[in-house]
C-alpha cells in the first residue's frame, strides 16, 4: 500500500506573481529527479493544463497534470494522488474553495510573490488565510518565495515589509530571467529546457532547501 503523497499548494491571493511558473517547475524538477510527481491545476484560468496541453502536442515528457474543482478537491486528491510520492497544486488567484481546500490538503503552502505594494498586500491576507488553516492543522508549513528578484531598492523594501510577517521567507530567490518564458513556451520546465542556466540552478535549489522527504541533495 502507497503512502499518501506529500502535497504542495502554491498560493497567492494575486495575479501575475508567478504561482504557475513555480509550480510548474518544481514539478518538473522533482519528475526529473525521479520523484513520481502529480501537477494539480485548480484554476480556472487553467495555465498549468494549457503548458501540459503544449508539452503533449511537442512530445515532450513530464510529469502529469490534472484538472480539479475545488469543491471536490480533497476528495478527488485522496483518489488521484494515490500512487504519488508529490503532488503540486496550482491553486487560482482569489479566495475560494479552491485556496482552502488546498490548504487543508497540503503539508506545506508555498507563496510566491513579487515586487510591489499591491503584492506585498496581497500576501498579507493570503498569510492571514494560512494561518486560519495553522490553527486547525498546526502542522502545516509555509514558506514566502521572493519571485522576479532583483537588487533595487523597491526589492529591498519590499522583502523587509515581507520578513515583518509571521512566516519563514526562503533565501531561494527566482530571478527576472528569460528561460523561464522560453520553456514554457517549449513545453518544458527550465531544468529540461536549460539545465545549466541560473533559472535551473534557481529551481534546484529551491527543492533542496525545502527539505522535502526523500528527497536528496542531489535533486
Amino acid at each position: 500500500m502507497h503512502s499518501p503523497p506529500y502535497v504542495i499548494a502554491v498560493s497567492g491571493l494575486k495575479g501575475g506573481i508567478g504561482k504557475s511558473t513555480v509550480a510548474v517547475n518544481l514539478a518538473c524538477a522533482l519528475h526529473r529527479a525521479s520523484h513520481r510527481t502529480l501537477l494539480v491545476d485548480a484554476d480556472p484560468q487553467g495555465t498549468s493544463r494549457a503548458w501540459a496541453a503544449l508539452a503533449a502536442e511537442r512530445g515532450q515528457e513530464g510529469p502529469p497534470v490534472a484538472s480539479i474543482d475545488g469543491k471536490t478537491l480533497r476528495r478527488d486528491l485522496a483518489r488521484i494522488g494515490q500512487g504519488f510520492a508529490f503532488v503540486i497544486i496550482d491553486t487560482p488567484p482569489r479566495l475560494g474553495t479552491e485556496v482552502r481546500a488546498s490548504m487543508m490538503a497540503a503539508q506545506l503552502v508555498l507563496l510566491p510573490v513579487i515586487s510591489g505594494g499591491p503584492d506585498v498586500w496581497a500576501l498579507e491576507d493570503t498569510v492571514a488565510l494560512v494561518q486560519e488553516a495553522q490553527a486547525l492543522r498546526p502542522e502545516l508549513a509555509a514558506f514566502v518565495l521572493l519571485n522576479r528578484a532583483d537588487r533595487t531598492v523597491l526589492a529591498r523594501e519590499a522583502a523587509s515589509a515581507i520578513a515583518a510577517l509571521d512566516v519563514p521567507v526562503l533565501v531561494t530567490r527566482f530571478g527576472s530571467r528569460v528561460a523561464y518564458g522560453e520553456a514554457t513556451l517549449a513545453g518544458l520546465g527550465v531544468v529540461d529546457y536549460a539545465p545549466d542556466s541560473e533559472a535551473a540552478f534557481e529551481v534546484r535549489r529551491l527543492v533542496r532547501e525545502l527539505a522535502l522527504p526523500g528527497v536528496g541533495e542531489a535533486a
